[in-house]
């Protein structure tokens, strides 16, 4: 997000990937839905809630109402007549969605079915086959042994009927996770790492910087020098002096940091660039651009008090609405400074940052956009969103005709880390929500929250950004693992290491090839991102 020009899609992957035909056969799943909320029957709609579940794209119950009330329905259907198969089939959809919130009904639904709650686990955990006989398993949508997940979508009929399509998709999406399970291989980091060095080191521009439209792009430049400075080389990190030099150059009488927009940005990224490199020579610059910072955030100086919508805000720097994505870059930025949890600065965003949380016990209010004609409360879920009211994931309009903003993924994580960086403890409430959110919507394949169903690449939309707040706002945890909610215990670290070695070009760079917004079709923007979530999970 840290640009807003988009350059021309990429074209597609040739062949269909994984989650291509999950998109496909979810979205056709998806049409199925009654008016009740359910898919028809009780097993039926169970095996689409654990598919649902189990997908690269890990939707959960406040993705909307093809969840939501699906699991309504499920939790209040009672068979009329013994039904261990169903019985089977619904535990292991709501272990798969939250195994903590509905420990009870795992327990007592695997009872009545004959099959220990804790193979209900293991098989939503790891895609490990529960041992045993009995009627309960015709409800278990069991992948054959060896059964690849993108082999069992390609086997499905066109013609299916939603039963059969059900079983299928759940049988591959239980195969995914026995594949995710199974992919242990140690990656090396280093090794990455500096590939992806040698790449921006060799798209440089002759003068040592980085071009966008055959200009020096300053944003770009200090994030990618900030990923120079964390090499193990030498050399890279000495590339990284001139990009310093000509980042101070560009600072303005006021102290921000910028050539042509986004002042805030840019001014951020530069600060933590020139923190890192840690010269003395660095230092007026450094201090000028953290002044700068703190005059942009909306407080007393400017006539705001704690009842403006904005308060506490920061913003691009060349408009008066502030948003959480502007805000935790300059955080962090007064953070790399030496700024510390009790500086009046961030103190005074925790009265901005609560309003861009879906919890409405600390935020009440409700909130009307420029232009929009509905009013927007705060949901529940606990996650974040742009700012109060508005979401780049859109809105979502409950039964009751309630309008709430959309939690999503990279704003999520921005909002638990400025409540870090502004001291509060892992106990306080707010924290506890927003972790909670992301423990129910942990994956890596995108940027969770957006409806991917009805448009299959939103998801993809700012996720190198996604990666590098994930990891910075973990790293400030002091967490290694994550627990999602099916109970599985992810090593962040090692899966996002994993992950973006996938990801990575043979020319050592990365690239949003799937959604370009927020410039994320420029390879030295992904690869600067990548690179420095790399150097924060080796913390």
């Amino acid at each position: 997000m840290l640009l807003l020009a988009t350059l021309a899609l990429a074209a597609p992957l040739q062949e269909p990937s994984v989650k291509d035909l999950f998109d496909q056969q979810l979205a056709l799943l998806r049409t199925a839905q009654r008016q009740d909320g359910s898919y028809g029957a009780r097993t039926d709609t169970a095996w689409i809630l654990t598919a649902m579940a189990l997908c690269p794209r890990s939707y959960r119950e406040d993705d909307g109402p093809f969840m939501r009330d699906a699991v309504r329905w499920l939790l209040a259907e009672e068979p009329l007549y013994q039904d261990p198969a169903g019985d089977a089939a619904a535990a292991l959809a709501l272990q798969c969605l939250d195994s903590q919130r509905y420990a009870a009904q795992v327990k007592a639904l695997a009872a009545r079915a004959g099959v220990p709650a804790e193979a209900i686990a293991a098989l939503a955990q790891t895609g490990a086959p529960p041992s045993g006989e009995g009627p309960w398993r015709d409800g278990l949508p069991l992948p054959a042994a060896g059964m690849r997940s993108l082999d069992q979508l390609q086997a499905i009929p066109e013609t299916a009927g939603v039963p059969v399509r059900a079983g299928d998709v759940a049988r591959a999406a239980l195969a995914y996770r026995r594949e995710q399970a199974s992919r242990k291989a140690p990656v090396d980091a280093a090794a990455v790492y500096e590939r992806g060095v040698d790449y921006l080191l060799a798209a440089r521009d002759a003068s040592g910087l980085w071009e966008v439209y055959g200009n020096p792009e300053p944003g770009i430049s200090a994030l990618a020098a900030h990923a120079l400075l964390r090499s193990a080389r030498a050399d890279a990190r000495k590339a990284a002096e001139p990009v310093l030099d000509w980042l101070k150059a560009q600072q303005k009488e006021d102290g921000s940091i910028y050539t042509q927009g986004l002042p805030v940005y840019v001014t951020s990224a530069a600060v933590m660039a020139l923190a890192a490199a840690g010269r003395p020579q660095d230092r007026d610059a450094l201090q000028r651009a953290l002044q700068y910072l703190r005059v942009t955030q909306c407080d007393e100086g400017e006539n705001y008090s704690e009842s403006d919508k904005f308060y506490g805000g920061i913003g691009y720097g060349n408009d008066l609405r502030p948003d959480l994505s502007n805000l935790q870059y300059a955080l962090a930025a007064l953070h790399a400074g030496g700024a510390t949890a009790d500086d009046p600065a961030f103190q005074r965003a925790l009265v901005f940052v609560q309003r861009c949380q879906n919890r409405s016990e600390t935020n009440p209010e409700t909130y009307r956009d420029a232009g929009g004609k509905d009013e927007v409360r705060s949901g529940n879920d606990g996650g974040g969103v742009y700012y109060p009211g508005n979401s780049m994931a859109g809105t979502e309009q409950l039964a009751d005709g309630t309008v709430i903003a959309r939690s999503y993924g990279s704003m999520s994580y921005a909002l638990l880390k400025c409540y870090l960086l502004a001291g509060l403890p892992a106990d306080d409430a707010r924290v506890q929500a927003v972790l909670r959110w992301i423990q129910d919507h942990w994956t890596l394949e995108v940027n969770p929250g957006f409806d991917t169903l009805r448009d299959p690449r939103a998801g993809y939309q700012g996720l190198y950004y996604y990666y590098l707040t994930l990891a910075e706002t973990l790293a400030l945890t002091g967490r290694s693992e994550i627990r999602s909610s099916d109970g599985a215990a992810h090593d962040w670290r090692a899966e996002l290491r994993a992950k973006l070695a996938a990801l990575q070009q043979p020319d050592g760079s990365w690239v949003n090839a799937l959604a370009d917004r927020w410039m994320e079709g420029n390879a030295v923007l992904c690869t600067a991102y990548a690179l420095n979530a790399l150097a924060e999970a080796a913390r």
